[in-house]
């Protein structure tokens, strides 16, 4: 029986790939527990139209990312943080920090930024992802504010 999977199941398949599987383990196992749906050419013209539109949005993502890498290098990341005489900061710059920095600034496409918490002034290395492999190391400079 051909089925079209609603679910990853291990040892099958991932989310929307068509399968062919033994009759009573479609009916008994896959069917009942909505892991499954039957293949019939409505469902499967459905996640074949699904399929090619998430490759249209991943393709525009990852077009709007590279341009946003590129603006990268032109923005400077600067902090300015009450800092002791040693230079460790009364707080730290954190990831949120960044990513609010970001946005700010243009950079909407950033889906995470990989650091530990910023304690004291300097220029620190933090790594930006924006997703599907893209990944791009700038510098954090934090600066006394006065």
């Amino acid at each position: 029986m051909k089925i079209i999977l609603l679910n990853d199941v291990k040892g099958l398949g991932r989310k929307e790939d068509v399968k062919e599987v033994k009759d009573g383990y479609a009916r008994n196992f896959l069917l009942p527990r909505k892991l499954a749906e039957p293949a019939t050419a409505a469902a499967v013209a459905r996640v074949a139209s699904l399929k090619a539109r998430r490759a249209q949005e991943r393709e525009k993502h990852l077009t709007r990312a590279a341009a946003e890498v590129e603006k990268l290098a032109a923005i400077p990341l600067q902090f300015h943080a009450r800092a002791g005489e040693k230079g460790e900061l009364f707080g730290s710059v954190t990831a949120e920090d960044i990513a609010t920095l970001l946005k700010e600034r243009g950079i909407a496409e950033v889906r995470e930024v990989r650091m530990t918490p910023l304690r004291a002034l300097g220029e620190h290395a933090v790594e930006l992802d924006f997703g599907e492999g893209i990944k791009k190391t700038v510098t954090v400079t934090v600066l006394r504010a006065e």
